[in-house]
């Protein structure tokens, strides 16, 4: 791809849909730049539904689903483009400086932002043992970036939700993969002809051997490990030490400084995946913290630019 035929380049991209992503992308249009919101599958997920939320200052009692739909209309009241894609994996842009900016891959599309706001949440579940060693080595996250090299060969996609039940389709119809197919959630599991289901099954470790990677299982598989020439996994997000290399981490949470920019350069965090409490107060007032810092970054880097 050349340069007359990359994607225009937004000032901040943010990842994640929920308060903190959402409250991220309305202070950054409000300050007249431009932002695209990459919302993942199931954008406000977390937060839908009829359960209360009593402690959000000024609205009393209000609803998790009353709330997404707020932030939805204020979304689209600013014009905020919102990509129903999760993003699988975030770049450098250019030389790898800080001030090129970065690429997002979601889905088969790419997105460029001079910098990046993380509301990717918290993934409670954790990661596999053995997960995060084989990322790039056997272990994909993406189907529309990797299904086509294992064409034909022996996959393992375990999954927490049911959009992985589309992605493990594709896997099968397109490219003529055997899946075995391990949710970790109960459903009508809607999946192409072929795919083999495990349910019940408890993936505990994943190691390379010789011929591909064993996958050993807990639950209704106890002792009978799988062996597959990769694993994909399908979750909500992707971890954040998974998106983007240079991350560092405290358990489940990013590391970031009072202006909540995290251990990369041009990349903030915001919201829960920046540690307790998981509140949506919080939430909020750090996608407008997040958000701000990100402005000013850039402000800064074009008076450098110009010499100011």
């Amino acid at each position: 791809m050349n340069e007359t035929t990359m994607p225009p380049r937004y000032d901040v991209a943010v990842v994640g849909a929920g308060p903190a992503g959402a409250s991220a992308a309305i202070n950054v249009k409000n300050r007249g730049r431009s932002v695209v919101l990459l919302a993942g599958q199931t954008p406000f997920s977390h937060i839908s539904g009829p359960h209360l939320i009593a402690n959000f200052a000024g609205f009393g009692e209000t609803t998790g689903e009353e709330l997404a739909a707020a932030l939805g209309r204020h979304l689209s009241a600013l014009e905020v483009p919102v990509v129903t894609e999760k993003v699988t994996r975030i770049v450098r842009d250019g030389a790898g400086v800080p001030t090129d900016g970065f690429v997002l891959f979601a889905g088969d599309e790419i997105h460029r932002a001079r910098a990046v706001v993380l509301a990717t949440g918290v993934l409670l579940e954790g990661s596999i043992e053995g997960e995060e060693d084989l990322l790039g080595q056997g272990v994909s996250y993406c189907v529309t970036c990797d299904g086509r090299l294992f064409a034909g060969r022996r996959v393992v996609f375990i999954s927490y939700g049911p959009p992985g039940e589309d992605e493990a389709s594709e896997l099968a119809d397109a490219f003529g993969v055997e899946v075995t197919y391990l949710p970790q959630y109960e459903a009508d599991y809607r999946l192409a002809a072929g795919v083999r289901v495990l349910a019940g099954s408890r993936p505990e470790r994943l190691a390379r051997v010789d011929g591909g990677v064993q996958v050993a299982l807990g639950g209704g598989r106890a002792g009978e490990p799988l062996v597959a020439d990769a694993v994909f996994v399908s979750r909500e997000a992707v971890a954040p030490a998974a998106l983007l290399d240079g991350l560092d981490t405290d358990g489940p949470h990013l590391v970031v400084d009072g202006r909540l920019q995290t251990t990369v350069p041009g990349v903030f965090a915001a919201g829960d995946c920046t540690g307790e409490p998981y509140q949506v107060a919080k939430a909020v007032g750090q996608g407008q913290v997040a958000a701000l810092a990100a402005v000013r970054l850039l402000r800064e880097q074009t008076e450098v630019v110009a010499g100011v």
